[in-house]
C-alpha cells in the first residue's frame, strides 16, 4: 500500500437517498471522485446523479491526496505535530464543501484523506475502498489543462488492476479514457 496516512472519515447517506433506487438485490456502484479542488466534485457529482436518474444505485467515496510525510535519514516518515493532529484547514473546509454539494444532490458518500504519491494512492484507495469507478472531471478544449489532466487519466487507466476510470464533462455524461 503506497498511502502512508489515513485520515478520520465521514460517512453521510441522506434520508432520501437512502430509500432511492432500493431494489431487492440491487448492487451498488461504488464511485471514487479525486478532489484537487472543490470545482471537481460538479463532474462526478452529476455523473452520480445521472446513474441515479436511470435507477442505478451510487454510493460515493470522496477522495483528497496530500503529500506524503518527508523521509528522515533513517528511512522512516517525519510527521511533524501539526501533520498528525489536525488537517490542513482549507483541505477540511474543501471537503465539507464537496460533501455538501453530495447531500444536496442526495448522493450517499464517504470522505477519505490519504497521503502520498497521487496516482498510486488514488489506485490503492480505490482497491481498499472497493470502488468499481474513478470518475475524473472530463478536460476542457484549451490546449494546457488537456495535456495536465489527460496525463494523469491516461496514466490511471493504464496502472488500474480492475477499476475503470471514467472522464465526467460538465453535464455528467461519461466519456472513456484515451490510453
Amino acid at each position: 500500500m503506497h498511502a502512508s496516512r489515513l485520515a478520520p472519515q465521514r460517512h453521510r447517506a441522506p434520508d432520501s437517498a437512502a430509500g432511492a433506487c432500493d431494489k431487492p438485490g440491487q448492487d451498488t456502484l461504488l464511485l471514487l471522485l479525486p478532489v484537487k479542488r472543490a470545482s471537481d466534485i460538479i463532474y462526478g457529482a452529476r455523473y452520480a446523479r445521472r446513474l441515479q436518474e436511470w435507477g442505478i444505485k451510487v454510493s460515493v467515496s470522496l477522495l483528497h491526496v496530500t503529500p506524503a510525510p518527508r523521509r528522515c535519514a533513517d528511512g522512516l516518515p517525519r510527521h511533524s505535530a501539526s501533520e498528525c493532529d489536525a488537517l490542513d484547514p482549507a483541505t477540511q473546509h474543501m471537503m465539507h464543501e464537496a460533501g455538501l454539494y453530495l447531500s444536496r444532490s442526495h448522493i450517499s458518500f464517504s470522505t477519505h484523506i490519504f497521503s502520498g504519491e497521487l496516482l498510486f494512492t488514488i489506485l490503492d484507495a480505490a482497491e481498499l475502498l472497493g470502488c468499481h469507478e474513478v470518475v475524473l472531471p472530463a478536460q476542457r478544449h484549451n490546449g494546457w489543462p488537456r495535456r495536465f489532466s489527460g496525463g494523469l487519466a491516461g496514466k490511471l487507466a493504464r496502472g488500474s488492476r480492475g477499476t475503470t476510470i471514467v472522464l465526467a464533462n460538465h453535464e455528467g455524461v461519461s466519456s472513456p479514457v484515451p490510453v
